[in-house]
């Protein structure tokens, strides 16, 4: 069944297609490589050219080089003697060779793409016949991770990162720096310039660190709201009830998340929006009629019901709709799924964090979250790094972790202070006192 399934060359290119491959495996490493992992001599059309794949392939695993005359010379020698080839085929062999060696691959680019295509497609495929089995076995709950996996893999691709020195490539990172970085500030100045760029920046992920009931979901509310303003798009997760108390109080779910924003955008407190309703109504208004400002979606789900996986489904739904996020805030990261099970909590946690900063590196977007700090920073003076619950290795992916640190003193006297525990482009160690509003949901540079 597994061969009627899955695709080869054949069916999509003609044989000079085939012997196109072939030279691009001899003339670009990177390109070898990909094939290794990904190509089997099956998918080629005739033995000739499937035995050629399956020899550049056996070289490069044991050689991590591209195949020399010489040891085609060798190889065909030995596989004439094993019966392997025939040796009327050494003819054609050479002329291989040759062809490899003096083709311009002028349509390099068009045969790298076709072949990611073609991995892909057969990925799939493969991913069916490994489900169906898994079916047939009664394991319904794997069948998710086979499809995952799957297409994890189909995302690999052809960049290896860049050779230093090359002056072909100082060219390009001259042209990147002209181009202006995307950034999501806190929209607390005097941190903002802490940060590169003042703010965190594309494929990064921003940690807010505190200890329970100390304002992580309203920081997290507070950096969406800011960059709203400013007129960027994004995409609010929050995570913070259990399902029972979701199914519950289910009044209380996205319309608690909504108020929040009511509160902050109208300069009011929780109780004085529901008595005053037009007011929250009028600032909508004026927000719906100011060109200049974005706008956010706000999806909740029940804490531990799902994965990093699911969220990006969400913004791929969103971006189909014509609704492109610049930033996503996850309130807050602990409480996601892992997606895979780990005999120790730490580890899922960890697996979390990696995959939500590789959603931040594939969609060149930031992302904000926060982490649950453990029992022992409710008394401190400061929240570090060494206060993340669970696993630090958390602290080691994250590029940018602000810690939020008050006491008792400072909690009656309405202000806060920021902790630059982590970042990774700059200076950490860095303290910030800020201003809180608490039943207004605002925080402030100090005065």
């Amino acid at each position: 069944m597994e061969s009627e399934i899955l695709g080869n060359l054949k069916e999509e290119f003609d044989r000079d297609f085939q012997k196109g491959i072939l030279s691009l495996m001899y003339k670009n490493l990177r390109f070898l490589a990909y094939a290794s992992d990904n190509l089997s001599p099956k998918y080629f059309s005739d033995k000739d050219l499937s035995w050629m794949y399956a020899t550049m392939r056996t070289h490069f695993r044991n050689t991590r080089a591209v195949i020399t005359k010489r040891s085609l010379i060798d190889r065909i020698k030995i596989s004439i003697n094993k019966g392997e080839i025939d040796r009327a085929r050494v003819k054609f062999f050479q002329e291989l060779y040759n062809f490899m060696c003096e083709d311009d691959l002028t349509d390099a680019g068009y045969i790298e793409s076709r072949v990611v295509i073609f991995v892909k497609k057969n990925l799939m495929k493969e991913a069916f016949v490994k489900a169906q089995a898994v079916y047939q076995k009664g394991e319904y709950e794997d069948i998710p991770k086979v499809f995952i996996e799957a297409f994890q893999k189909a995302d690999i691709q052809f960049k290896t990162g860049q050779t230093y020195p090359d002056v072909e490539g100082y060219q390009d990172r001259i042209s990147r720096r002209s181009v202006k970085r995307k950034i999501v500030p806190t929209g607390i100045l005097e941190l903002d310039s802490f940060l590169r760029g003042g703010g965190l920046g594309e494929k990064e992920l921003g940690v807010i660190l505190a200890p329970t009931n100390r304002g992580k979901s309203m920081f997290l509310k507070h950096i969406a709201e800011f960059n709203m303003l400013k007129g960027l798009r994004g995409i609010i997760f929050t995570l913070e009830m259990s399902e029972d108390r979701y199914l519950d109080r289910f009044d209380m779910s996205e319309d608690r998340y909504l108020d929040r924003f009511d509160m902050s955008v109208s300069n009011m407190t929780s109780t004085e929006t529901m008595e005053r309703p037009e007011m929250v109504e009028r600032r909508l208004l004026e927000m719906l009629n100011d060109e200049t400002v974005g706008n956010v979606h706000i999806k909740e789900y029940p804490t531990k019901s799902v994965t990093v996986d699911n969220l990006r489904n969400y913004s791929d739904n969103l971006r189909r709709t014509g609704f492109f996020p610049e930033f996503v805030v996850v309130d807050y990261a602990d409480l996601l799924k892992s997606g895979q099970s780990f005999s120790e909590e730490r580890h899922n946690q960890s697996y979390i964090y990696k995959t939500l900063r590789g959603w931040a590196v594939d969609e060149q977007i930031p992302i904000w979250t926060a982490s649950q700090a453990n029992r022992a920073s409710l008394s401190k003076s400061q929240v570090t790094v060494a206060d993340i619950s669970e696993d630090f290795g958390k602290a080691m992916i994250a590029d940018v972790i602000v810690g939020l640190c008050q006491n008792k003193k400072e909690k009656e006297q309405q202000e806060m202070r920021l902790f630059l525990a982590k970042n990774r482009d700059g200076t950490s160690g860095t303290e910030v006192t800020i201003s809180t509003n608490f039943a207004h949901g605002k925080f402030y540079d100090a005065l």
